[in-house]
């Protein structure tokens, strides 16, 4: 585990009790909300959250149709608040880059304002496509900022806030990472 995993999991472990009400609640209720309306699902289908947090999301998801709803985290805690707060849900611990499920067994995975969080964004746009039944969709919330926004914040603030974060993602490198990694953009809505 490296230095920003941990701190991610110290973060979040201690709002996880208030995270909706929190500065990074509230920052991803905005993305949450776009995501759900653009999320399609139908009875049976089997929708996993990446970076779930404290399971609203999922839980949104779920209230949609008859799915199987699964959220991972790499807090403990957060999921401790899941597994209490929402029954009918499975919810792990996980990073989100090795996630231990089959091949194509998801029919959507949505993640949230995770992907700079990780070490190696790219290990879980792989794994993303890997567990996604053909003609799947992956729905992709993340802030992305212009280039001399990205790098006093990349340099600057994410060193000295200690919050786990590791890269803030342009537009277009949001975009090459899942292009280079298998997927087709079908539309791109930008917050």
């Amino acid at each position: 585990m490296n230095k920003n995993e941990k701190n991610s999991i110290r973060k979040y472990d201690s709002i996880a009790a208030d995270y909706d009400n929190s500065f990074d609640g509230r920052f991803t209720a905005k993305f949450k909300n776009k995501m759900l309306e653009l999320c399609d699902v139908a009875d049976g289908d089997k929708v996993l959250d990446v970076g779930c947090g404290s399971g609203t999301l999922i839980n949104a998801i779920r209230q949609k149709g008859g799915i199987e709803a699964y959220g991972v985290d790499i807090s403990p805690k957060m999921i401790e608040e899941c597994r209490a707060r929402y029954k009918g849900i499975t919810f792990d611990v996980s990073s989100g880059e090795r996630l231990e499920f089959g091949d194509g067994e998801f029919s959507t995975v949505t993640i949230c304002c995770v992907l700079h969080h990780l070490n190696k964004a790219q290990n879980f746009i792989i794994e993303a496509h890997r567990i996604l039944k053909t003609g799947g969709v992956l729905i992709i919330g993340e802030p992305w900022f212009p280039w001399g926004l990205r790098h006093i914040t990349d340099w600057i603030f994410t060193p000295l806030i200690r919050a786990g974060d590791n890269k803030i993602f342009s537009h277009k490198r949001l975009k090459q990472l899942v292009t280079d990694n298998g997927f087709e953009i079908a539309g791109m809505l930008l917050l």
